[in-house]
Parts: structure tokens; C-alpha cells; sequence
């Protein structure tokens, strides 16, 4: 863990702004991609040792309410970290009373967790409707349909929408077989799996296309769909130098054609390769 903290600290990751824990204390039953002996009960020691090894940019941590400890878990380090509801088997019951101890987002709204019904919630219908809590959506037109990404957006409304991209190791490598940690992923027509299966291994997609679906598929105004892949997370976060273009921001730009790809890209101003 130390030597984790070490190596963050030596790479210097002038564009990392914080880490976020997908686990381990997700529900066996909703883990997707993730490595089942992997998976724990909430743990005060493994939590701390978590935070340690982040090496002060621990900033998010998705956690399956319904597991033994995890409530407790949030009520204690609510100030510490923000936790999000996600790879969830729970039927909104606890996901309710996650929001209520303090977890105020919602991972990768509709995928890893159960549907939502007309008489069963779930975690969706809780987070849809909860004003406190920030909606993850994966918009890379794989992991939704048009129709659930339309009402989410117009459920959870400008301000409460957050566009991720959930992008894995192989993102911008093309289609082909990969391997990291213990994990064998295939990627054809840039959708990833877990090798031999029709689980999604996250996404090879990142925010610009994102951005691109959000003004496409919804119909969108481009400042608005950047308001959803930027200054809504920038907001939920408590960051205040970056996200939008103000004087005396970070100017971490990513310039885009009229047709939406990327032409350019600034890291604190400075044009990057």
C-alpha cells in the first residue's frame, strides 16, 4: 500500500485530480467485471489502508449499500470521501437510507444494479428521484439504450446529470485481445467484454465521445453536453479552478472540431502530444 502511495507521488500526475475506489465492497451478485475473490464486507482496516495507499487523492468509493457495514461505513467517513451507491443488488431499501447517511452519488446509474420497475425501484428509481444525489451515466451507446439515457437525463435534469466514460486499460489501443491484473478483456467494434463472455469490461470510450452522444442522441446544445461531461462533476466535488472557462482556472481544454472530435488537447495550458 505504501509502495502504491510512493509511486502516485514520484509520477507526479499533474492531471490526476483524485482517485475513485470501485470496490471492493460491491455485491458478488451485481460485480460485472470485477474480481469476485476481491470482493469484502465493509472493513474499517481495509478502508484505512485504501485511503493510505491513495496518497491524500482518495475522492470517491462505490459501495453496495445492502452489505453488512456499509452504512456505518459512510456515516463515519462522509467527510473524508464521497461514497456512491452502485454495484448493488439492493431493491432501493438500502439505498435509500445510503443516500440519507451521507452518499450522494450514483455509479454507473442502471448498469450493475437491479432494473428499475413500476413496483421495485431500486437503486434507480432512488437515485433518479433524490435531489442530493449526482446520476452517473455511461454514454458511449453501448451500456444504454437512447431511451434510458434520455430519461435519465431528463429525470435527474441538467444540474444532477454526470456523463462518465467507466474506460479501461485498452481505451484508445483499438480492437484486440488485452490482459491486466488477472483479467482477459476482447474488444471488437469498440465494445469491451471479459474474454468469452458478454459481460461489458467497462468502456474503450472517452469523454469526448460522450459528449458527442449527449448532443447527438439528446439532442443537446454543445454548452450544454459539456456541462455534463465537466463542470457538473467540477460542482459535485467541490473543485473551484477548473471545469469552466473563467480567468484563473486551470486551462485544461480539450478543443473539438465542428463534427465533435478532438483536434487538440491543453493540460494546463500547454498543448500535450
Amino acid at each position: 500500500m505504501v509502495r502504491a502511495a510512493e509511486a502516485i507521488t514520484e509520477a507526479a500526475a499533474p492531471n490526476i485530480r483524485g482517485i475513485h475506489f470501485e470496490g471492493p465492497f460491491l455485491s458478488h451478485r451485481r460485480r460485472g467485471a470485477q474480481t469476485a475473490d476481491a470482493l469484502l464486507t465493509p472493513d474499517e482496516r481495509v478502508f484505512d489502508e485504501l485511503i493510505g495507499a491513495a496518497g491524500g487523492r482518495a475522492m470517491t468509493m462505490t459501495i453496495a449499500p445492502e452489505l453488512p457495514g456499509a452504512i456505518e461505513l459512510i456515516e463515519r467517513h462522509r467527510d473524508e470521501i464521497t461514497f456512491a451507491v452502485g454495484h448493488t443488488d439492493d431493491d432501493g431499501t438500502w439505498t435509500r437510507r445510503a443516500f440519507d447517511a451521507g452518499a450522494r452519488t450514483a455509479t454507473h446509474l442502471f448498469n450493475a444494479m437491479p432494473a428499475m420497475t413500476h413496483r421495485r425501484p431500486g437503486p434507480v428509481g432512488a437515485a433518479l428521484t433524490d435531489d442530493r444525489i449526482a446520476c452517473e451515466l455511461i454514454a458511449d451507446g453501448i451500456h444504454l439504450s437512447p431511451e434510458a439515457l434520455t430519461v435519465a437525463t431528463r429525470t435527474a435534469g441538467p444540474d444532477r446529470t454526470i456523463l462518465v466514460t467507466d474506460a479501461m486499460a485498452a481505451t484508445g489501443l483499438g480492437d484486440g485481445e488485452y490482459s491486466f491484473a488477472d483479467r482477459h478483456v476482447q474488444v471488437r467494434a469498440g465494445v469491451a467484454t471479459l474474454r468469452g463472455t458478454e459481460t461489458l469490461a467497462g468502456s474503450v470510450h472517452f469523454l469526448a465521445d460522450a459528449l458527442a452522444t449527449a448532443v447527438r442522441v439528446l439532442g443537446m446544445p454543445v454548452a450544454q453536453a459539456a456541462q455534463l461531461v465537466a463542470s457538473n462533476a467540477v460542482r459535485h466535488y467541490g473543485w473551484h479552478d477548473r471545469g469552466t472557462l473563467a480567468v484563473g482556472n486551470v486551462a485544461d481544454l480539450v478543443l473539438l472540431s465542428p463534427d465533435l472530435t478532438v483536434e487538440a488537447v491543453y493540460l494546463a495550458g500547454i498543448p500535450v502530444s
